[in-house]
C-alpha cells in the first residue's frame, strides 16, 4: 500500500513540474517595457547566443562519448568475428 501512494505522489510530482506555465506571467510591466526598447532587445540576443555557446559544451561532450562508445562496440564485434 505504501508503494502505491510513493508512485502516485511521484507521479502528481512529476506532472507538477512538467506542465508548462507562461513565462510571461513573471515579469513585471517595467522590466517587459525595457527589454522591448532597442537596447533591450540587444540584450537578449545577447543572453540568448550566450545560452547557444553554454550548451556547446555539454552537447560536445555527450558527441565525443557516444562517438568513442560506437567505435569501442565495433572494435569488440570486429574482434569477436575474428576469434
Amino acid at each position: 500500500m505504501a508503494r502505491g501512494s510513493v508512485r502516485v505522489a511521484g507521479v502528481a510530482v512529476a506532472l507538477a513540474l512538467a506542465w508548462p506555465s507562461p513565462a510571461f506571467a513573471q515579469g513585471c510591466a517595467m522590466c517587459k517595457r525595457a527589454l522591448l526598447s532597442p537596447e533591450g532587445q540587444q540584450m537578449v540576443a545577447a543572453f540568448r547566443s550566450g545560452i547557444l555557446v553554454l550548451l556547446a559544451a555539454p552537447f560536445s561532450l555527450v558527441g565525443v562519448i557516444a562517438t568513442l562508445a560506437v567505435r569501442m562496440q565495433r572494435r569488440r564485434a570486429v574482434r569477436g568475428a575474428a576469434h
